[in-house]
Protein backbone atom coordinates (compact mmCIF):
# COMPACT_ATOMS: atom_id res chain seq x y z
CA UNK A 1 0.00 0.00 0.00
CA UNK A 2 1.17 3.49 -0.82
CA UNK A 3 0.88 6.44 1.49
CA UNK A 4 -2.35 7.44 3.20
CA UNK A 5 -3.15 11.14 3.12
CA UNK A 6 -5.30 12.43 5.98
CA UNK A 7 -6.87 15.87 5.65
CA UNK A 8 -7.85 17.59 8.88
CA UNK A 9 -5.09 15.60 10.53
CA UNK A 10 -4.67 18.01 13.44
CA UNK A 11 -8.29 17.66 14.51
CA UNK A 12 -9.28 15.36 17.37
CA UNK A 13 -10.21 12.39 15.18
CA UNK A 14 -7.53 13.10 12.59
CA UNK A 15 -4.76 13.18 15.16
CA UNK A 16 -5.87 9.98 16.85
CA UNK A 17 -6.33 8.20 13.53
CA UNK A 18 -2.94 9.33 12.22
CA UNK A 19 -1.13 8.06 15.29
CA UNK A 20 -3.01 4.76 15.23
CA UNK A 21 -2.17 4.11 11.57
CA UNK A 22 1.47 5.05 12.13
CA UNK A 23 1.59 2.53 14.98
CA UNK A 24 0.34 -0.05 12.47
CA UNK A 25 3.39 0.69 10.33
CA UNK A 26 1.62 2.63 7.57
CA UNK A 27 3.04 5.71 5.88
CA UNK A 28 0.91 8.75 6.64
CA UNK A 29 0.89 12.27 5.20
CA UNK A 30 -0.89 14.66 7.53
CA UNK A 31 -2.53 17.73 6.03
CA UNK A 32 -4.15 20.65 7.85
CA UNK A 33 -4.27 24.45 7.74
CA UNK A 34 -2.45 25.14 10.98
CA UNK A 35 1.08 26.50 10.79
CA UNK A 36 3.28 23.93 12.48
CA UNK A 37 6.35 21.87 11.64
CA UNK A 38 7.03 18.19 12.12
CA UNK A 39 7.75 15.11 10.02
CA UNK A 40 5.09 14.02 7.51
CA UNK A 41 3.01 17.18 8.01
CA UNK A 42 2.12 19.51 5.15
CA UNK A 43 0.23 22.74 5.56
CA UNK A 44 -2.51 22.94 2.92
CA UNK A 45 -5.96 24.41 2.42
CA UNK A 46 -8.35 21.99 0.71
CA UNK A 47 -10.10 24.89 -1.05
CA UNK A 48 -6.81 25.77 -2.78
CA UNK A 49 -6.38 23.24 -5.57
CA UNK A 50 -2.70 24.06 -6.03
CA UNK A 51 -1.97 23.15 -2.38
CA UNK A 52 -3.37 19.67 -2.87
CA UNK A 53 -1.98 19.19 -6.37
CA UNK A 54 1.61 19.55 -5.12
CA UNK A 55 1.02 16.83 -2.53
CA UNK A 56 -0.46 14.39 -5.02
CA UNK A 57 2.25 15.10 -7.59
CA UNK A 58 5.14 14.60 -5.18
CA UNK A 59 3.86 11.49 -3.35
CA UNK A 60 2.64 8.02 -4.19
CA UNK A 61 -0.75 8.17 -2.46
CA UNK A 62 -2.98 5.10 -2.23
CA UNK A 63 -5.90 6.45 -0.16
CA UNK A 64 -7.10 9.80 1.13
CA UNK A 65 -9.12 9.98 4.34
CA UNK A 66 -10.97 13.26 4.04
CA UNK A 67 -11.75 14.70 7.48
CA UNK A 68 -11.03 18.37 6.82
CA UNK A 69 -13.95 20.75 6.81
CA UNK A 70 -16.21 23.04 8.77
CA UNK A 71 -17.90 21.00 11.48
CA UNK A 72 -20.94 21.41 13.69
CA UNK A 73 -24.51 22.68 13.76
CA UNK A 74 -23.71 26.03 15.39
CA UNK A 75 -20.74 26.64 13.11
CA UNK A 76 -22.93 26.10 10.07
CA UNK A 77 -25.66 28.45 11.24
CA UNK A 78 -23.16 31.17 12.16
CA UNK A 79 -20.89 30.81 9.12
CA UNK A 80 -23.03 29.21 6.36
CA UNK A 81 -21.13 30.53 3.33
CA UNK A 82 -17.78 29.31 4.63
CA UNK A 83 -19.20 25.92 5.61
CA UNK A 84 -20.69 25.24 2.18
CA UNK A 85 -17.59 26.52 0.37
CA UNK A 86 -15.05 24.55 2.40
CA UNK A 87 -17.06 21.34 2.65
CA UNK A 88 -18.10 21.15 -1.00
CA UNK A 89 -15.52 23.04 -3.09
CA UNK A 90 -12.76 21.41 -1.04
CA UNK A 91 -14.32 18.00 -1.68
CA UNK A 92 -14.50 18.62 -5.42
CA UNK A 93 -10.79 19.50 -5.46
CA UNK A 94 -9.98 16.25 -3.71
CA UNK A 95 -12.17 14.13 -5.98
CA UNK A 96 -10.57 15.67 -9.08
CA UNK A 97 -7.12 14.66 -7.87
CA UNK A 98 -8.30 11.22 -6.76
CA UNK A 99 -9.46 10.57 -10.33
CA UNK A 100 -6.27 11.97 -11.89
CA UNK A 101 -3.97 9.91 -9.66
CA UNK A 102 -6.17 6.80 -9.11
CA UNK A 103 -6.49 7.39 -5.37
CA UNK A 104 -9.22 5.83 -3.20
CA UNK A 105 -11.33 8.07 -0.96
CA UNK A 106 -12.87 7.72 2.49
CA UNK A 107 -15.24 10.67 2.83
CA UNK A 108 -16.37 11.84 6.26
CA UNK A 109 -20.01 12.84 6.41
CA UNK A 110 -22.09 13.17 9.60
CA UNK A 111 -24.99 11.56 11.43
CA UNK A 112 -26.79 14.86 10.94
CA UNK A 113 -27.59 13.91 7.32
CA UNK A 114 -30.49 11.75 8.54
CA UNK A 115 -32.25 14.87 9.83
CA UNK A 116 -35.99 14.39 10.17
CA UNK A 117 -35.68 10.63 9.64
CA UNK A 118 -34.70 10.49 13.33
CA UNK A 119 -38.18 11.78 14.18
CA UNK A 120 -39.72 8.37 13.37
CA UNK A 121 -38.11 6.98 16.54
CA UNK A 122 -36.70 3.89 14.82
CA UNK A 123 -33.09 3.04 14.02
CA UNK A 124 -31.93 4.74 10.85
CA UNK A 125 -29.99 2.59 8.40
CA UNK A 126 -27.52 3.63 5.74
CA UNK A 127 -29.88 2.93 2.85
CA UNK A 128 -32.61 5.13 4.38
CA UNK A 129 -30.99 8.21 2.84
CA UNK A 130 -31.75 6.95 -0.66
CA UNK A 131 -34.98 5.07 0.10
CA UNK A 132 -36.71 7.48 2.49
CA UNK A 133 -34.72 10.69 2.15
CA UNK A 134 -35.46 13.92 0.33
CA UNK A 135 -33.63 17.25 -0.12
CA UNK A 136 -35.70 18.91 2.60
CA UNK A 137 -35.18 16.44 5.45
CA UNK A 138 -32.04 18.05 6.88
CA UNK A 139 -32.34 20.34 9.90
CA UNK A 140 -29.23 22.52 9.63
CA UNK A 141 -26.63 23.92 7.21
CA UNK A 142 -23.95 21.51 8.42
CA UNK A 143 -26.14 18.55 7.47
CA UNK A 144 -26.98 20.14 4.11
CA UNK A 145 -23.31 20.58 3.22
CA UNK A 146 -22.46 17.00 4.14
CA UNK A 147 -25.47 15.44 2.43
CA UNK A 148 -24.60 17.37 -0.72
CA UNK A 149 -21.04 16.10 -0.29
CA UNK A 150 -22.30 12.52 -0.22
CA UNK A 151 -24.28 13.14 -3.41
CA UNK A 152 -21.14 14.52 -5.07
CA UNK A 153 -19.11 11.45 -4.05
CA UNK A 154 -21.80 9.04 -5.29
CA UNK A 155 -22.05 10.94 -8.57
CA UNK A 156 -18.34 10.49 -9.24
CA UNK A 157 -18.41 6.83 -8.18
CA UNK A 158 -21.35 6.05 -10.47
CA UNK A 159 -20.20 8.07 -13.47
CA UNK A 160 -16.41 8.46 -13.35
CA UNK A 161 -15.11 5.34 -11.59
CA UNK A 162 -14.12 6.97 -8.29
CA UNK A 163 -13.43 4.37 -5.59
CA UNK A 164 -14.98 5.73 -2.40
CA UNK A 165 -16.93 5.01 0.75
CA UNK A 166 -18.56 7.39 3.22
CA UNK A 167 -18.34 7.39 7.01
CA UNK A 168 -21.27 8.71 9.04
CA UNK A 169 -19.87 9.29 12.55
CA UNK A 170 -22.24 9.16 15.51
CA UNK A 171 -21.40 11.09 18.67
CA UNK A 172 -17.62 10.60 18.76
CA UNK A 173 -15.83 11.90 21.86
CA UNK A 174 -12.56 11.50 23.73
CA UNK A 175 -9.43 13.21 25.05
CA UNK A 176 -7.98 16.01 22.95
CA UNK A 177 -11.21 17.91 22.45
CA UNK A 178 -10.88 21.40 23.88
CA UNK A 179 -14.23 22.37 25.39
CA UNK A 180 -16.23 25.20 23.87
CA UNK A 181 -19.79 25.73 22.66
CA UNK A 182 -18.94 24.37 19.21
CA UNK A 183 -17.65 21.04 20.50
CA UNK A 184 -19.30 17.92 21.94
CA UNK A 185 -21.63 18.04 24.92
CA UNK A 186 -19.41 15.61 26.83
CA UNK A 187 -16.36 17.87 26.62
CA UNK A 188 -18.44 20.82 27.86
CA UNK A 189 -20.18 18.82 30.60
CA UNK A 190 -16.82 17.60 31.94
CA UNK A 191 -15.35 21.10 31.85
CA UNK A 192 -18.34 22.59 33.65
CA UNK A 193 -18.39 19.80 36.25
CA UNK A 194 -14.69 20.31 37.02
CA UNK A 195 -15.18 24.06 37.31
CA UNK A 196 -18.42 24.07 39.34
CA UNK A 197 -20.42 25.60 36.50
CA UNK A 198 -23.99 24.83 35.38
CA UNK A 199 -24.55 21.82 33.12
CA UNK A 200 -27.48 22.45 30.80
CA UNK A 201 -29.26 19.38 29.42
CA UNK A 202 -32.02 19.21 26.81
CA UNK A 203 -35.02 17.38 28.23
CA UNK A 204 -35.67 14.08 26.43
CA UNK A 205 -32.42 14.00 24.44
CA UNK A 206 -31.04 10.50 23.84
CA UNK A 207 -27.63 9.64 22.38
CA UNK A 208 -25.24 6.69 22.01
CA UNK A 209 -21.74 8.11 22.47
CA UNK A 210 -18.76 6.44 20.79
CA UNK A 211 -15.28 6.59 22.30
CA UNK A 212 -12.64 7.71 19.82
CA UNK A 213 -10.55 4.53 19.87
CA UNK A 214 -13.60 2.43 18.98
CA UNK A 215 -14.53 4.82 16.20
CA UNK A 216 -11.02 4.73 14.73
CA UNK A 217 -11.15 0.93 14.75
CA UNK A 218 -14.20 1.22 12.51
CA UNK A 219 -12.46 3.57 10.09
CA UNK A 220 -9.50 1.21 9.85
CA UNK A 221 -11.84 -1.61 8.85
CA UNK A 222 -13.02 0.54 5.95
CA UNK A 223 -9.44 1.02 4.78
CA UNK A 224 -9.29 -2.72 4.18
CA UNK A 225 -12.80 -2.90 2.76
CA UNK A 226 -12.20 -0.10 0.27
CA UNK A 227 -9.75 -2.28 -1.65
CA UNK A 228 -12.48 -4.76 -2.63
CA UNK A 229 -15.52 -2.55 -3.30
CA UNK A 230 -16.37 -0.72 -6.50
CA UNK A 231 -19.74 0.72 -5.55
CA UNK A 232 -20.58 3.74 -3.43
CA UNK A 233 -21.43 2.77 0.13
CA UNK A 234 -21.98 4.58 3.41
CA UNK A 235 -21.33 3.24 6.91
CA UNK A 236 -22.69 4.37 10.26
CA UNK A 237 -20.01 4.12 12.95
CA UNK A 238 -20.94 4.57 16.59
CA UNK A 239 -21.91 2.60 19.68
CA UNK A 240 -25.09 0.89 20.89
CA UNK A 241 -24.97 2.17 24.47
CA UNK A 242 -27.89 4.60 24.59
CA UNK A 243 -28.37 7.10 27.41
CA UNK A 244 -30.47 10.14 28.01
CA UNK A 245 -28.30 13.24 28.19
CA UNK A 246 -29.46 13.66 31.79
CA UNK A 247 -27.93 10.25 32.54
CA UNK A 248 -24.72 11.29 30.76
CA UNK A 249 -24.51 14.45 32.86
CA UNK A 250 -25.09 12.47 36.08
CA UNK A 251 -22.31 10.00 35.21
CA UNK A 252 -19.96 12.95 34.64
CA UNK A 253 -20.94 14.53 37.95
CA UNK A 254 -20.40 11.20 39.73
CA UNK A 255 -16.96 10.70 38.18
CA UNK A 256 -15.82 14.28 38.85
CA UNK A 257 -17.36 14.57 42.30
CA UNK A 258 -19.27 17.55 40.94
CA UNK A 259 -22.22 19.42 42.40
CA UNK A 260 -25.53 17.88 41.29
CA UNK A 261 -27.28 21.16 41.98
CA UNK A 262 -25.52 22.50 38.86
CA UNK A 263 -27.55 20.15 36.66
CA UNK A 264 -30.18 22.17 34.78
CA UNK A 265 -32.81 20.44 32.64
CA UNK A 266 -34.24 22.72 29.93
CA UNK A 267 -36.62 22.37 27.00
CA UNK A 268 -34.76 21.66 23.73
CA UNK A 269 -34.57 24.35 21.06
CA UNK A 270 -37.31 24.11 18.42
CA UNK A 271 -34.94 23.86 15.46
CA UNK A 272 -31.51 22.81 14.15
CA UNK A 273 -31.21 19.51 16.06
CA UNK A 274 -32.66 16.01 16.44
CA UNK A 275 -33.73 15.18 19.98
CA UNK A 276 -33.32 11.41 19.70
CA UNK A 277 -30.73 9.71 17.50
CA UNK A 278 -31.21 5.99 17.05
CA UNK A 279 -29.22 4.19 14.38
CA UNK A 280 -28.04 0.82 13.17
CA UNK A 281 -24.38 -0.21 13.09
CA UNK A 282 -25.09 -3.71 11.78
CA UNK A 283 -23.41 -2.95 8.46
CA UNK A 284 -20.02 -2.03 9.95
CA UNK A 285 -20.33 -4.87 12.50
CA UNK A 286 -20.41 -7.32 9.58
CA UNK A 287 -16.86 -6.16 8.81
CA UNK A 288 -15.76 -7.03 12.35
CA UNK A 289 -16.54 -3.80 14.19
CA UNK A 290 -17.05 -4.25 17.94
CA UNK A 291 -17.00 -1.15 20.19
CA UNK A 292 -15.36 -1.96 23.51
CA UNK A 293 -15.19 1.19 25.67
CA UNK A 294 -18.20 1.87 27.89
CA UNK A 295 -19.46 5.42 28.32
CA UNK A 296 -18.28 5.58 31.91
CA UNK A 297 -14.79 4.36 30.96
CA UNK A 298 -14.56 6.89 28.17
CA UNK A 299 -15.74 9.74 30.39
CA UNK A 300 -13.03 8.87 32.90
CA UNK A 301 -10.41 9.29 30.16
CA UNK A 302 -11.83 12.69 29.17
CA UNK A 303 -11.77 13.78 32.82
CA UNK A 304 -8.13 12.69 33.18
CA UNK A 305 -7.16 14.64 30.07
CA UNK A 306 -8.98 17.80 31.09
CA UNK A 307 -7.45 17.67 34.57
CA UNK A 308 -3.98 17.44 33.02
CA UNK A 309 -4.84 20.36 30.79
CA UNK A 310 -5.95 22.45 33.75
CA UNK A 311 -2.75 21.62 35.64
CA UNK A 312 -0.68 22.63 32.63
CA UNK A 313 -2.54 25.92 32.25
CA UNK A 314 -1.99 26.77 35.90
CA UNK A 315 1.75 27.26 35.41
Amino acid sequence: MGKILITGALGVIGNYLSNSLKNDGLEIIEVDKRITDYDDYIRADITHFEDLWKIFKQNSIDTIIHLAGEVGRLVGENYPQRMVYVNNVGLLNIISLCLDYDVKLIYFSTSEVYGKLFDDGVEVKEEDIEVKGNPFMTTNIYALSKLYGEAIVKHYVDNYGLKAVTVRPFMVYGPGEYPNKYRSAISMFVYNALNNKPITVHRGAIRAWCYISDFVDGVKLLLKYLTVTGNYEAFNIGSEEYHTMEEVAKIILEETGGNFENLKIVEPPPKFLSLIKKFSIEKIKKLGYNPKISLREGIREVIKWQKKLQNFQSF
